[in-house]
């Protein structure tokens, strides 16, 4: 492979966020006929390479870039397109009002559909997926897809075009898809190459980069480690290279997790008993009155997903009890009436009325307080507001004001103040302080502690690992769907969090079961 042509090459690429150095001098070569991965943890500047290629940014002066023998302009979209450059990144960047058939026709240039037939594009739609090993209708509005369907579109449609695309550039491809058809993905992307078409693969799942890429790039803190054949890796040397230190031995692989013994104390507040659904392949813990819970995974471990599994908001197999009593799957109501409270992570789409005021958005999840003779007081939702605008110290001190034209650590305020007038006996919290400043987030943590301290039980999954250690009782990682180590005390620092995060979990059986999910075993 080293002898063939260069499909990318860049060389000396730096990129600057006014102080923040988030390149500097990386060189990269992707090579015809292969599939080459790009490794690191977050903010090495993996995705600061993406975006350079997308045109999103641009970059700094004095690097060059070359698309095969062709100089390549850097940072500009029209010449990434031009030049072959098709993207599958994180947000898959589909068009969820529209039909399967027409995202896959719509011109990437001029932002229209391209005047086909329907007939005519849901038969080649049809027929592109079908090439592939999917089978997802061509009418279908892609609102109505799973998290999976959609990323298989997202994939399908950037390798079906006019001719091939010279780089196929995926970012964390598989975080949505099951066993079977992230099977199905690798078999397509070997079929490209061998048709002498190249790939830049970008995924935290180590295992994946080790049986997939033929070569592999590590950044680290925005410079180059190493590029290097798979074949001369091994998964620890490829962790050492992205933490620029060996790997420590591991923290114990837990079961069902536990602050005391079985049989010793009350039932656990919350239970959650071999849990299966999107991303989750057999989740067990349990957590107790007062203790917050972090929960840590890299993209596409289950940890994005448990939040609302635990929370109804997801149907799930398995079993997640308050006190004993199980909940109905994926009734959010039941879950509410047992005690449980649901903060989403997509606070402006799935969490605030956005034409709402704030004094309406605190109030809405229980207005029997603010409530006369079964007719909402305005005098009352008022007084309450206030009282809870003080509380959570939500600036400006505006209860009519309209809930978008606060900041976003003020929202995240609101949405958590909410859950706290409820009461709850457990609190779920997917990235609570995601978007905001640092005031806010200090004020968050104190409304997290305050809560445990008052008895609720407190579950934070986030992608901020300080933020899990600053807040949590103990933090349990997520790895491929189960729970694969559990972190306490003196072992709860980021860099064993790291660690951990990066250690392959072993797969007990590549059979599907009957959601279509691979069983997996926390053994690793």
């Amino acid at each position: 492979m080293s002898g063939a042509r260069a499909a990318l090459a860049l060389r000396s690429v730096s990129k600057t966020f006014g102080a923040q150095l988030a390149l500097d001098s990386v060189d990269l070569t992707v090579r015809m006929g292969e599939i080459h991965a790009l490794v690191g943890q977050n903010g090495s500047g993996k995705s600061t390479v993406v975006k350079l290629l997308g045109g999103y940014h641009v970059p700094d002066e004095g690097c060059e870039a070359f698309v095969g023998d062709r100089p390549f302009q850097l940072g500009s979209m029209t010449a990434a397109h031009a030049a072959g450059l098709r993207f599958v990144h994180q947000d898959l960047g589909l068009v969820e009002h529209m039909t399967v058939a027409e995202n896959f026709f719509m011109s990437p240039r001029a932002g229209w559909v391209r005047p086909l037939s329907a007939g005519a594009e849901r038969s080649r739609t049809a027929r592109a997926l079908a090439d592939f090993g999917y089978e997802i209708d061509p009418g279908a509005q892609v609102s109505s897809l799973s998290a999976a369907q959609r990323t298989v579109v997202a994939i399908v449609r950037a390798l079906h075009g006019e001719r091939p695309p010279a780089l196929l550039i995926l970012d964390e491809p598989t975080a949505s898809l099951p066993g079977p058809d992230a099977e199905l993905l690798f078999a397509a992307l070997r079929r490209l190459v061998r048709g002498s078409g190249s790939v830049l693969f970008i995924s935290h799942h180590l295992d994946e980069v080790m049986g997939l890429a033929d070569s592999v790039t590590v950044l680290r803190d925005g410079r180059l480690a190493a590029t290097t054949s798979s074949k001369e890796l091994s998964h620890d040397r490829l962790v050492e290279l992205m933490l620029g230190r060996p790997l420590a031995p591991r923290a114990p692989v837990a079961g069902p997790s536990r602050t005391e013994d079985a049989g010793d104390g009350p039932v656990p507040r919350l239970t959650v008993d071999r849990v299966h659904g999107v991303n989750l392949h057999g989740l067990s813990l349990e957590a107790r009155c007062g203790e917050v819970v972090g929960v840590a995974g890299l993209t596409g471990s289950g940890r994005e997903n448990l939040a609302g599994a635990v929370g109804g908001q997801t149907d799930v197999s398995g079993q997640v009890a308050i006190d004993g009593h199980p909940l109905k799957p994926g009734d959010p109501r039941d879950a509410l009436a047992r005690g449980l409270a649901y903060a989403p992570a997509e606070r402006r789409r799935d969490a605030l009325l956005g034409a709402a005021t704030l004094r309406e958005n605190l109030t809405i999840a229980d207005l029997r307080s603010v409530s006369r003779r079964r007719r909402l007081s305005r005098r009352l939702e008022r007084k309450e507001a206030r009282t809870w605008i003080e509380t959570l110290d939500v600036r400006p001190r505006d209860e009519e004001r309209a809930i978008l034209q606060f900041s976003g650590g003020n929202q995240q305020k609101v949405v958590l103040g909410r859950l706290l007038r409820t009461k709850p006996k457990v609190l779920v919290l997917d990235e609570p302080t995601q978007g905001v400043d640092i005031g806010a987030r200090a004020a968050i943590h104190d409304l997290i502690e305050e809560a445990a301290a008052g008895g609720a039980t407190v579950i934070v999954c986030s992608s901020d690992l300080e933020d899990l250690i600053q807040v949590s009782t103990r933090v349990v990682v997520v790895r491929r769907g189960v729970v694969g180590a559990e972190l306490t005390g003196a072992a709860l620092t980021v860099e064993h969090l790291e660690e951990e995060l990066l250690r392959p979990t072993v797969v007990e059986s590549t059979t599907a079961d009957s959601a279509g999910l691979y069983r997996e075993s926390s053994n690793a």
